[in-house]
């Protein structure tokens, strides 16, 4: 989990900076977070370098990042887990302006776009915008 925050903070300065590609760190979280991002059309893709490192390809359109902000929710200290019904509230108030959370489930990580095709809950990773 702390890792992913760092590549958070990493893949967020490489937006404001306007870098084509930044290098984050390994772990299974992240290739799964990284996973997300591509079939959701966030992110270009990514490269595998090491046994440590991630190179990813960042994404924009018109000279803007497709990715506005990446909102951390859960922490290291701190879980926070969504029922489905508190997904699908969420998804009511926030899917109009673009944003879909991501979730750590016991099945994947998946996004809330995902949630009719898994019907389950999770611990809250981050809200992409």
């Amino acid at each position: 989990m702390k890792i992913l925050s760092i590549n958070y903070s990493i893949i967020k300065n490489g937006i404001y900076k306007k870098f084509s590609s930044v290098f984050i760190d390994k772990s299974k979280l992240t290739l799964s977070f990284l996973d997300v991002l591509i079939q959701e059309g966030v992110i270009r893709s990514y490269r595998i370098l090491s046994d440590k490192k991630i190179e990813v390809f960042l994404k924009y359109y018109k000279g803007k990042s497709v990715i506005n902000g990446i909102i951390p929710i859960s922490s290291s200290g701190r879980s926070i887990y969504y029922s489905v019904e508190d997904i699908c509230r969420w998804k009511d108030l926030y899917s109009p302006m673009h944003s879909f959370l991501i979730l750590n489930t016991s099945k994947n990580v998946f996004s809330s776009n995902e949630l009719k095709n898994y019907k389950v809950g999770g611990q809250v990773l981050c809200i992409i915008n």
